[in-house]
């Protein structure tokens, strides 16, 4: 079988053999996050033309909708990231297991941890892959520069140049040409020519939106969706947020988010706008609360292409941005989208800029916006699937 991926678009070979392609996706951590939605979105793309399966760890609301996408679901214990040794290794040898029980035509690897024992089974010839099997990697952020911490960040630079060095070639899948530009500057463009390297961006499918009712009690309310974590950095969102006037409110949605220990933790740092601080967890459909806010807002101190920032362009929301890998690309697409450096020692700055950024929109008026916006939208769909 012959698949290919030029440019931003996945083309099959329509002879017959294309009709029987095995896929193997495998991800990693179950739970609503932004790997596991577009794993959905590629099962839901290709299985129209392939026996499309998924490896993951058992499903916690990630995965619920994947056998509307026409993808069978393989419950894998040991995928999710971690760095105790009994699950490293229970995660390396269920994967392999898995990639060598049947004939696949392409594995294709999404989260970091099986990503990392995938290709270190390759580089140690622990996994020969059968004749004709592509394996590829998709990075959904590359695992090292601003914003990562400093240790793993360098263990990372070394783990990748040892894996592209050694692995037999691979299929190399970057959620945009900016990250692979900067990891071949950090690879070295010899070690990348080993490997076929494709730019597939992630997208976002909220579906039919609900109306949008608007509110009359003068209150703004901003919000971030995305599990909690070390990357999420919500712990600056907060302290941003305590510098915004009293009528501003800030909705945390998000696997991890309903924790009482972060929420003590979070209300805390927002001293006295802890009261306009709300907590909604893990939320299947967030389209109704997109369609309710006033502005959405992204912290994290890195990023591939955030799927939660999309939904957001997709609802319409004007943007409130950390600098991140590519923030850009959002900020110079999107009408409406500020991007800050949301530093400690200038969040009063910041939060001023946020504050007028979110009135224009009421000024605005939201439906006009949106009206302004919804050609721009269709214009970014066209670009990425051209």
């Amino acid at each position: 079988m012959i698949w290919r991926t030029d440019g931003m678009t996945a083309e099959p070979d329509n002879s017959p053999s294309a009709e029987a392609a095995r896929i193997l996706l495998v991800g990693g951590d179950s739970r609503r996050s932004g790997v596991p939605r577009h794993i959905c979105h590629l099962a839901r793309v290709l299985s129209a033309m392939a026996d499309v399966h998924v490896a993951s760890e058992p499903d916690q609301g990630g995965y619920r909708d994947l056998a509307r996408c026409g993808a069978e679901h393989r419950a894998t214990r040991g995928l999710k990231s971690g760095l105790l040794p009994h699950r490293l290794f229970k995660g390396g040898c269920n994967l392999m297991k898995l990639v060598k029980s049947e004939d696949w035509h392409i594995v294709w690897l999404h989260a970091r941890l099986p990503g990392l024992l995938g290709r270190a089974a390759l580089a140690l010839r622990l996994w020969r892959p059968t004749p004709g099997t592509r394996v590829v990697q998709t990075y959904h952020g590359l695992p090292f520069g601003p914003g990562h911490r400093r240790g793993f960040s360098t263990l990372s630079r070394w783990i990748e140049r040892w894996m592209l060095s050694t692995c037999p070639p691979l299929d190399l899948v970057f959620l945009s040409p900016y990250q692979a530009d900067q990891m071949t500057a950090a690879m070295g463009a010899r070690r990348m020519s080993r490997h076929h390297v494709h730019i597939l961006q992630n997208g976002s499918d909220l579906g039919k939106l609900p109306s949008r009712v608007e509110r009359d009690d003068g209150q703004r309310h901003l919000i971030m969706t995305g599990r909690s974590g070390y990357q999420k950095n919500l712990a600056l969102a907060v302290r941003l947020f305590s510098h915004l006037p009293d009528d501003c409110h800030l909705i945390l949605c998000g696997d991890g988010t309903d924790h009482p220990r972060l929420q003590r933790r979070l209300r805390k740092m927002a001293g006295a706008a802890e009261g306009r601080l709300h907590f909604k967890g893990q939320i299947r459909n967030v389209a109704p609360l997109l369609m309710q806010a006033d502005a959405y807002m992204l912290t994290s101190s890195y990023e591939g292409i955030p799927i939660g920032a999309l939904e957001a362009f997709e609802a319409g929301l004007p943007m409130v941005l950390n600098r991140f890998e590519t923030s850009g690309d959002l900020a110079e697409t999107h009408p409406l989208a500020l991007q800050l450096p949301m530093k400690s020692g200038n969040l009063a700055a910041d939060a001023a800029k946020v504050d007028v950024a979110s009135r224009t929109v009421v000024w605005l008026s939201l439906e006009k916006f949106r009206f302004q916006f919804v050609p721009v939208f269709h214009g970014l769909q066209g670009r990425l699937a051209a």
